[in-house]
């Protein structure tokens, strides 16, 4: 049990000293609630001292004022009576007062805040005939504990203008103020063990984080290390797809095969060209997932940029039978942006609306407008369902409404693309109507 403790501890210390944030609250659960408990104790102890300074001061102000009554004129009488009464009132720790008279041997009660025990004689005489009185003018404190509270019993000494020996006596219980006192004491622990509670919560909640950071760091290194193996990959892969690429491309153009050999070979060829378009999208979703492709951005002429897609594509289009046209505008749409990546995003976005068109046509429109240039890619393919529309560029995801059986792809160019057109500074979106047609709308900012 001990040995698991010790472990334990040497294991969180070891943890704090790697982490200064965890060192810090680790100092603080410790060190503030000590210190804490330091100040609390000196802060009540400077109260207790106060308040029992003050209390002096008021009780001996109490019996100097009945002192004088008693030395003063032949109305003494019914002046101490009255001044008894009013402390008494005014007083809520002045449990008894009194003033007791000593004649011959006996201690004869002449003037009490319960007028029932006037002219009696004090059962308590042997108090009297104990303390050390003096007659120089200064009370005695006894202190004790009375009924579980703290009390002071004051005695005086008073000698009258016709030498008569009188005493004076009052009694004070402070449970009521004890009590605030203990009450309050009670309330800053309660606050002590809340601030407490927090820190030790604070340092748990730091200690995951560390564990989290530690498992984050882990996550960002092996990712790092899978993007750093798919990008050997997909470039070792470029090597031996070229090399069978240009030795089909030998086999179909000799004279020496026959027909089945040549189809075989042209086979060949079309799946090497189908491996390299994967390795591409798989080297563009490394380099974008990464953050290291570049952007070298310069001023162009978009319509420039869309005129040469639409001649690259043309032949591609007319094998399906459709007609691709670019509605050219009059004006030069220039705009600062990176030609190569402005040119890959326009191709992908075109030759998919090939791809997803049977009959019709495919459809340019370039316009702009101050701080933005639009361009609106319009097709009269089988169209998008609302559906599908939202799943168009995800990942490997390939929307429904033809025979995706005959069209090839890894179901990441649309996706690639709008990682591109948001490296660009632009969005994408898409307008269909299932039936209909696609409106494939780019908008960039200039």
């Amino acid at each position: 049990m001990i040995s698991s403790a010790l472990h334990a501890l040497e294991n969180g210390l070891k943890i704090m000293r790697l982490n200064s944030r965890l060192l810090l609250v680790g100092v603080l659960v410790f060190i503030f609630p000590l210190l804490f408990v330091w100040i609390t104790q000196n802060f009540f102890t400077t109260a207790y001292h106060n308040i029992n300074t003050s209390e002096k001061k008021r009780v001996s102000l109490i019996q100097d004022s009945i002192s004088v009554a008693l030395r003063s004129s032949s109305e003494a009488d019914k002046l101490v009576s009255d001044l008894i009464d009013v402390y008494k009132k005014e007083n809520s720790d002045l449990t008894k007062i009194r003033v007791v008279e000593k004649i011959d041997d006996n201690f004869v009660i002449i003037q009490s805040a319960d007028k029932q025990l006037v002219n009696t004689n004090e059962k308590t005489d042997q108090l009297y005939r104990s303390l050390p009185l003096s007659s120089n003018g200064s009370s005695l404190i006894v202190e004790s504990i009375i009924d579980g509270e703290r009390t002071w019993q004051v005695f005086r000494s008073v000698e009258t203008l016709d030498d008569r020996s009188m005493y004076i006596f009052s009694e004070h219980r402070f449970g009521l103020i004890d009590s605030v006192m203990a009450a309050r004491r009670q309330q800053s622990y309660f606050g002590l063990s809340a601030i407490f509670v927090f820190l030790i919560l604070l340092a748990y909640w730091l200690n995951r984080q560390v564990h989290w950071k530690a498992g984050y760091d882990k996550m960002v290194l092996q990712l790092e290390d899978r993007d750093m193996f798919s990008n050997m990959i997909a470039h070792e892969f470029r090597s031996p797809l070229t090399a069978i690429k240009g030795y089909a491309s030998f086999l179909e153009e000799s004279k020496t095969l026959s027909k089945d050999e040549v189809r075989f070979a042209s086979n060949i060829h079309k799946s090497a060209e189908r491996l390299v378009v994967l390795v591409n999208d798989f080297l563009e979703v490394a380099r974008l997932q990464s953050g290291k492709l570049k952007i070298e951005p310069s001023e162009v002429d978009m319509s420039d940029v869309l005129a040469g897609v639409t001649d690259d594509l043309r032949g591609m289009a007319e094998e399906k039978g459709l007609k691709l046209i670019f509605n050219r505008p009059e004006k030069k749409l220039m705009m600062f942006t990176d030609p190569a990546r402005m040119i890959q995003v326009m191709t992908n976005i075109i030759t998919n609306a090939i791809k997803y068109t049977d009959s019709g046509s495919v459809e340019l429109e370039c316009v702009k407008i101050p701080g933005e240039v639009t361009v609106r890619v319009k097709d009269t393919g089988t169209g998008i369902s609302a559906e599908d529309q939202q799943k168009l560029f995800a990942p490997f995801t390939r929307v429904g409404g033809v025979d995706t059986s005959k069209i090839t792809g890894t179901g990441l160019g649309m996706w690639i693309t709008r990682q591109l057109v948001v490296l660009l500074g632009g969005n994408v979106g898409v307008e269909s109507i299932k039936g209909v047609g696609t409106h494939v709308v780019i908008t960039f900012r200039t």
